[in-house]
């Protein structure tokens, strides 16, 4: 049985998803701050992050535009202000709410430049994003997570080559120091992962085998970072779709079609070794949740996925997928 938001509840997640997107490109959080220097007044964007350091950013001398552009900018608050008692009222109504650790991990990636360079969230925050999105709850267990899991499109990096390099580790340790750079099991290869000391919070970066059939890791010059190539990493992100992940004031993320992640965990579930069977079952009730619910609203959506399976990955998930109806 499906147990579903009340439409008011519904209806509140679309207006945050389109104020949320109207914001996209709005300076992060933060405060303007003025110095006087030689009689000239100059202005910066301070921010603090989580380890106490402040950073500031200069704008420039004091003009009437730039004030008024600080004005704008400053009103803009209201609609962050408004954002974040949206998200009070989604979770008061039962939506799901991230762990304030992982919201700010995410929102440092989506302020960094990730998804709008080929980053698609995949795994169980995607997952969560569905229920929202659906307006449905899942069973916590299936819901349960520490990890962001980035799967990156390395075809809209290529379009994109003229965009400055950044550090997206140093980044991540301006918000949460103890992030560190997991060494893989080669230690002559790029990380792929990256971890808080003494906690269970990571970032693991996976990409498609478009490349070839390297199980090296690709590197992401862009971001700095790394990927590890995935089967199947190609049809989940094959078509995706914005999403809002509710922390903060909201955070505007890709996510697979809800059809396709389905689908691939489907797959994913009968892919995986035996030392592997917790988070395969993982897999197919995350994969059933979500295929009970596109059967009942979206079944369009299902039929869509599906026609875009090919080869052995066709035959492995529609056959789980007969199954399941059974």
């Amino acid at each position: 049985m499906i147990e579903r938001f009340s439409e008011s509840t519904q209806t509140l997640y679309a207006e945050l998803l389109d104020q949320c997107l109207a914001a996209e490109g709005e300076e992060a959080s933060g405060s303007y701050v003025s110095k006087q220097i030689n009689g000239a007044t100059y202005w910066y964007h301070q921010q603090s992050f989580g380890s106490g350091r402040k950073q500031q950013t200069y704008l420039g001398r004091e003009t009437p535009d730039l004030l008024e552009t600080i004005a704008r900018r400053r009103e803009a608050r209201a609609d962050e202000k408004r954002r974040r008692e949206l998200i009070d009222m989604l979770a008061a109504g039962g939506m799901l709410r991230e762990q304030a650790a992982v919201g700010q991990v995410v929102r440092t990636l989506a302020e960094a430049g990730v998804f709008r360079t080929g980053g698609v969230l995949v795994g169980t925050l995607a997952f969560g994003c569905y229920a929202n999105m659906l307006g449905v709850r899942f069973e916590q267990q299936s819901l349960r997570t520490a990890d962001v899991d980035i799967a990156h499109d390395p075809s809209i990096a290529l379009a994109m080559t003229r965009e400055p390099e950044l550090d997206l580790l140093e980044r991540l340790r301006q918000v949460e120091p103890r992030f560190f750079a997991v060494p893989g099991l080669d230690p002559r290869e790029p990380s792929t992962s990256m971890k808080v000391r003494g906690r269970d919070l990571r970032i693991d970066f996976v990409t498609t085998t478009r490349r070839g059939r390297s199980s090296r890791a690709a590197p992401i010059p862009l971001l700095g970072i790394a990927a590890t190539p995935l089967r199947g990493i190609d049809y989940l992100i094959g078509e995706t779709t914005r999403a809002v992940v509710l922390a903060g004031s909201g955070i505007v993320v890709n996510i697979p079609t809800p059809g396709r992640f389905a689908l691939h965990k489907l797959w994913l579930a009968r892919e995986r070794n035996v030392s592997e069977q917790a988070k395969a079952r993982k897999d197919l009730r995350q994969a059933e949740q979500l295929i009970e619910v596109l059967e009942s609203d979206r079944p369009e959506e299902l039929t869509r996925a599906s026609s875009a399976l090919v080869g052995g990955m066709r035959r492995v998930a529609e056959s789980a997928l007969r199954r399941l109806r059974q």
